[in-house]
């Protein structure tokens, strides 16, 4: 098949990421890296013999698809003219800043039948992949992810930064509508939030919580999923699964454990995380998450397939984030020094959570 002729826009710390994976990927050709800023473009440039850019326009008519890995503000400014003109486009997330400009992108690329995905690249990660496959009617599904602070993607909250990678897995899992979010966080070094804690209850009974930080001790990125399967715990940062699935006497109830003989409680305890209980922990392979993104959007854009994130799927991930912006908008505290965050959070216009329009 001919190559996809693929520029990058935006050569930030993803965008770098990008630009060289996708030098190394045989279904793209790396036409180009776009960046209004010189020296940093420049100095990428030079250091990995690619071609730059100022602006899109100059090189719009020499590709096939883009990377947009720009601020999230100018997303729907940078993706709209290129789906116009036919081209596919891999965003990173989250999608747009609001539920109306994720719906024109999502239009103009169903119109010009162009592939648009979003960059939620935790489906990728191996550990996830694997654990996917014990999953099985999720009830209880509990996650963290944090971090240090950074300096980057501070032009959003840490919903919209970390929380949102965690909202888009559970939704892929539960496959159920959002009846009710509620949420409180913290804004640290501001103006946007920095630490959120979340609730999510679907309209299917499953409860999620939910936690992310830019502000924490120490790195972690973990889920637990309780599901009708058994139970199942991934640490996304080692790829480590751990899984247990019960034996007959869990599943025949608690008050069947309770009336065991003492010889049959004894068992129990003994032989809990062994054999009632049977705790397994395997460590996924690893593998490059964004290079298996990078591959797949090449593989849509070759063979017609559709992304595992498609934009619909982005933009629910985004309606659901937006909704928690909107609870935290209710606890807000002015006193001390660390403020629960308010409706500061949000830049003006205020970002509504709409339904999506029909087609």
């Amino acid at each position: 098949m001919r190559q996809v002729r693929l520029a990058v826009i935006g050569t930030g710390h993803l965008g770098k990421i990008h630009a060289k994976l996708a030098k190394g990927i045989s279904a793209f050709k790396l036409v180009g890296v776009v960046d209004p800023v010189k020296e940093s473009r420049d100095a990428f440039c030079q250091e990995h013999k690619i071609k730059g850019y100022d602006d899109v326009s100059e090189i719009a008519k020499k590709i096939d698809a883009a990377v947009i890995a720009t601020p999230t503000l100018y997303h729907k400014q940078v993706a709209a003219p290129l789906l116009e003109m036919g081209k596919h486009v891999l965003i990173e997330k989250p999608i747009t800043l609001d539920t109306d400009e994720a719906d024109e992108l999502i239009d103009l690329a169903e119109h010009h039948r162009s592939v648009l995905q979003v960059g939620h690249v935790e489906r990728f990660n191996p550990a996830f992949r694997e654990a996917v496959k014990k999953i099985e009617s999720p009830r209880f599904i509990r996650a963290e992810r944090s971090s240090g602070y950074t300096f980057r993607s501070i032009d959003v909250g840490v919903t919209l930064d970390l929380m949102i990678h965690d909202i888009d897995l559970v939704l892929s899992l539960v496959r159920s509508s959002v009846v009710d979010v509620q949420a409180t966080g913290l804004t640290v070094f501001g103006p946007h939030e920095d630490i959120v804690e979340t609730r999510l209850t679907f309209a299917n009974g499953c409860v999620a919580n939910l936690t992310a930080s830019r502000a924490s001790f120490a790195p972690s990125r973990h889920m637990e999923v309780f599901s009708d399967a058994g139970f199942v715990g991934v640490d996304f940062t080692t790829r480590k699964v751990k899984s247990i699935v019960s034996d007959d006497i869990v599943k025949q109830g608690v008050s069947e454990v309770h009336e065991l003989s003492a010889e049959g409680k004894g068992y129990v305890r003994d032989n809990l995380f062994s054999a009632v209980l049977p705790l397994q922990e395997i460590e996924v392979a690893p593998g490059n998450a964004i290079e298996a993104e990078l591959k797949e959007f090449a593989d849509c854009i070759q063979r017609g397939l559709t992304p595992t994130v498609t934009g619909k799927a982005a933009r629910e991930a985004l309606s659901v984030a937006l909704q928690v912006g909107d609870s935290l908008a209710q606890h807000r505290w002015d006193g001390g020094k660390f403020n629960l965050v308010g409706p500061s959070m949000r830049p003006e216009p205020k970002r509504v959570a709409k339904p999506r329009k029909a087609a």
